[in-house]
Order: C-alpha cells, then structure tokens, then sequence
C-alpha cells in the first residue's frame, strides 16, 4: 500500500518544539532518547556516499530493525522535504524526462517536434497546496500509514513513460513515539534516536554501516 497525506501536522507537534538545539535536532532528532546511532550511506560508483537518501536496500534493512521496537509499526509517520524538484513537477523536473518515451518514428525526424508538456507534480493539488509541516528550519509534506510502506509515497508517474523516483523519508518516527529517525537532505548518514535496544540491534545489524553518536552538538563535528 501507499502512503496517505496528511491534512493537519499536528502529529509533529511532540517534537517540532523539542527545547534541544537545531543542530542537534536537524541530524540526531528530539531529545530524550536512551541512545542514538549513525547509520551511513550506501557508496555509489564514485565511492561517494549518497547524500540525503537512503536506497531501498539500506532502508528495508531499517525499518526491520525499526520494526521490532514500537508497538505501532501500522501507525506510523513520515515526512518529505518540499523541495525536491522531481515533486513540484514543470520545469523543475523536466529534464528527468528529457530523453525517455517511446523513440519516434523515422517519418518524423523531419518534422518540427511538438513540445512535451512539462511533468505534472508528484502529488495532488490538495496536497501540493496543503499545510507544511516545518521541522529543523525545512517545510515538509506530512505522511502517515505503516512503517512496512516506508518510501511508498503514492507519486504520479512523470506522463512520459518514466516512473517518479522519490526520495527517501527524511523523517520517520511511529505513533509511541519509540524512535525517530531523521535523514538530512545534504547528510550522507541517517540519525536514530530510540531505546538502548534497538540502538543496540542497529550497531550489530551486518546489513547496516552503523556508528554510536552521543547527542552532543560537539560530537556532531
């Protein structure tokens, strides 16, 4: 299943007014937690790690650790930094779809081509035009649904035979509040605050790259 927008961002208000400092916020999450952990990045081809997104390898892995560490994992919450281009749609997106579709006929090579009209937005206008949540100094859209659907955002394809590629979750956390997890959009690792068991799980996780962080905003350098 998809992921269901939310109209009201209320569900955030838990820790969108955590006292602890913004930096502090912005990669480890709020305050309050038995223990936290950096999950790293998957390295691409360039041995470069990717920045601001988990692959689906590494956040299945996740969110089965995740899983067993909240009684909610079918109640649970997700948020989408507003401004990836490949969500607004238009020009901003137009060229992911530059050169996909179907080739075109030898008759028309000859032809003036008719302009591709530019991507639709990811989502629809209720959504694209409806309350933001702002966390960390960013606004995002606000998600709920299980924690197995992690990802699944529900995007419209881009119109033009390519599929719509959405980022990973840059914040997550369940319904109990037992963790939370959050993902920079210029971070090549991934915060995770919950208890000392499931930090626990994470650091002894073979499929994850994992190292134990204090919330400490001098430990973050």
């Amino acid at each position: 299943m998809t992921l269901r927008p939310l109209a009201e961002v209320s569900a955030a208000d838990w820790f969108a007014d955590d006292p602890a400092p913004a930096g502090l916020r912005a990669r480890l999450g709020p305050s309050g937690f038995e223990a936290y952990v950096r999950v790293l990045h998957t390295a691409g081809a360039d041995g470069d790690r990717f920045e601001g997104h988990l692959d689906a390898p590494l956040l299945a892995a996740l969110v089965d650790d995740l899983a067993l560490h909240t009684t909610t994992p079918h109640d649970c919450f997700f948020a989408l930094w507003e401004g990836y281009g490949d969500i607004h749609g238009g020009e901003a997106a137009g060229f992911l779809t530059a050169f996909s579709g179907s080739p075109k006929w030898p008759g028309r090579i000859f032809t003036r081509e008719k302009p591709a009209a530019p991507p639709p937005p990811a989502f629809p206008p209720h959504v694209m035009d409806g309350p933001l949540l702002t966390a960390n100094g960013e606004s995002h859209f606000l998600f709920a649904g299980a924690l197995a659907d992690a990802g699944r955002w529900g995007a419209a394809s881009y119109g033009s035979g390519a599929p719509r590629d959405i980022n990973s979750p840059n914040l997550m956390w369940p319904a109990d509040h037992a963790w939370f997890v959050t993902t920079g959009v210029e971070g090549t690792w991934t915060g995770v605050g919950g208890s000392a068991a499931l930090i626990a799980s994470l650091l002894d996780d073979r499929r994850l790259e994992t190292v134990r962080q204090r919330y400490d905003e001098q430990a973050l350098r």
